[in-house]
């Protein structure tokens, strides 16, 4: 298969290096996940091809590694002693961006334990934010710290977590000297709610939705709060409509019937918090990243993809995702693919979050099957691509492509402790899963799954098939691969983070 490693082992990766550029946040420089550049187009950190460095983690963790200043910043949860199944405690960590290697550690407390591991939160599941001077870590039980580049705490701020629900989908954004985080805007929230059971009591009243709200990074001081709720389960983005406005697109809805209704969509001005206008959309679930760009925003709801105007948040088409599509499916005898089908419809959406829209195509990683899927935002064709679920590699040994099983995972940390008690982190990360986003670079497009397997693909292919496919890479061994971090790209290398280790991805130098 052209993206064996049988095949490309002997063929050195081409990977130029950008110029110098940061990834300062969850969703890239652009806030979109999307960058220019050049990184690896296969990697194999189980056969260690095109890994620059590895470095091992206290712990396990879910967010993703960010980089600013050639630091890398990134947070795990507190060194276990023994098989472990829930924590509070985290740490935010800081390594050289080159070498790797650790430069400090701190403490970031929360008010609340969760699972460890989870796969859909825990207290590591917000990503660090950077702006070149500081850096802030959240630890989503309740409690924000900064710092200085050095380590020096320039601030803190705690909150008590409402308990509801927890999601790991919503990510710290930075615009000019603030960082926008989700929470229920209110400090005075005692230890009990931080459970689902008491939280009950208070029932879905306003005053306890989750709302945007910015805080200045230099002061810890909080500016605005938006007018629109915010569920726990979207991924809002930034980005700059027509005329300038910087904006966030977030979403309502999703499962356990979180209380911001109605569910739909809003576009917020990043500035002030203030409604630009508000969509709501039947049918919508918020397990998704609310993509956009200066003409549409693009999102899932029941069987439809939908298209909406982005300046007057008026629906401008919907396309069945089931209904007349292109397939292209893995036979024994290769692939072969066959237009005007008909899929099963997903009693679940059809996407947990593994989305991203590029050029003219919203990308997505279907929930049922092992399909990768795109939605042509011009001509509304629904394109998919069946993907091996694993590829196991080990040394000196055949590579073994699995179609419709991965092995069981160990969900063992770096010193061997298992760190998690939920049996459904041993699956394969597909269907009921917060999975991570894609991330763009370049031509290509790089999509993660729970058990470290990578997915590249050119994105603007013009077809979706295998020819599209360049590699199946792995951030490690199969079945001892656990993760539900993005991609990274900085200075030419990408970064990942296992519940093992942290990666840097690249050629050398």
């Amino acid at each position: 298969m052209r993206w064996s490693f049988l095949a490309a082992c002997a063929v050195a990766v081409t990977t130029s290096f950008s110029s110098a550029a940061d990834w300062p946040q969850a969703a890239g420089p652009n806030g979109n996940f999307v960058v220019d550049g050049h990184a690896a187009d296969r990697f194999s950190v189980s056969l260690d091809q095109n890994v620059i460095w590895r470095t091992p983690l206290p712990n396990t963790g879910q967010g993703t590694p960010i980089v600013s200043g050639n630091r890398v910043f990134v947070t795990s949860h507190a060194p276990i002693a023994q098989d472990t199944e829930t924590g509070s405690l985290i740490l935010g960590l800081c390594f050289d961006a080159k070498s790797g290697r650790e430069l400090w550690r701190r403490e970031i407390p929360g008010t609340r334990e969760t699972d460890l591991s989870s796969l859909f939160s825990d207290n590591t599941a917000a990503s660090p934010v950077a702006d070149g001077k500081r850096v802030l870590f959240t630890n989503v039980g309740g409690t924000l710290r900064c710092f200085d580049f050095d380590g020096n705490e320039n601030w803190s701020y705690r909150w008590g977590p409402f308990g509801r629900h927890h999601a790991r989908q919503h990510e710290p954004m930075l615009h000019g000297s603030n960082v926008i985080l989700m929470q229920v805007p209110r400090d005075d929230l005692t230890p009990e709610v931080t459970t689902k059971a008491g939280a009950a009591p208070l029932g879905r009243d306003r005053e306890y939705w989750t709302h945007l709200q910015s805080f200045d990074l230099t002061t810890g001081k909080r500016g605005w709060i938006a007018q629109a709720g915010t569920s726990v389960h979207a991924t809002s983005l930034t980005g700059r409509t027509s005329d300038g406005t910087t904006a966030i697109l977030t979403g309502r809805g999703g499962g356990h019937q979180p209380p911001e209704e109605p569910y739909g969509i809003s576009l917020v001005n990043a500035d002030d918090g203030k409604t630009i206008w508000d969509l709501p959309i039947k049918g919508y679930a918020a397990h998704q990243s609310c993509s956009w760009n200066q003409e549409v925003a693009c999102l899932f709801a029941g069987g439809e993809h939908v298209t909406v105007n982005i300046h007057t948040g008026e629906i401008r088409n919907r396309v069945s995702l089931f209904e007349q599509v292109t397939v292209c499916r893995h036979t024994d005898s290769g692939y072969r693919t066959e237009t005007q089908q008909t899929l099963k419809n997903a009693r679940s959406p059809i996407t947990k979050q593994a989305n991203c829209l590029v050029g003219n195509y919203h990308y997505f990683r279907a929930h049922d099957e092992f399909l990768i899927g795109r939605v042509n935002i011009q001509s509304g064709l629904v394109e998919y691509l069946q993907v091996p679920v694993q590829v196991v590699r080990r040394k000196d040994a055949r590579e073994q492509v699995l179609w419709t099983q991965a092995l069981k995972n160990d969900m063992k940390n770096a010193d061997g402790f298992v760190a998690t008690q939920d049996r459904r982190n041993a699956g394969s990360g597909w269907g009921h899963v917060s999975a991570a986003s894609p991330i763009v670079v370049g031509d290509n497009i790089y999509l993660p799954t729970m058990i470290g397997i990578v997915y590249v693909l050119k994105w603007n292919a013009e077809t979706l098939d295998e020819k599209a496919l360049v590699s199946v890479s792995d951030l490690g061994p199969a079945g001892e691969t656990w993760s539900l971090s993005s991609l990274s790209f900085a200075d030419g290398r990408l970064y990942a983070r296992t519940l093992k280790e942290l990666i840097c991805i690249g050629t050398s130098e």
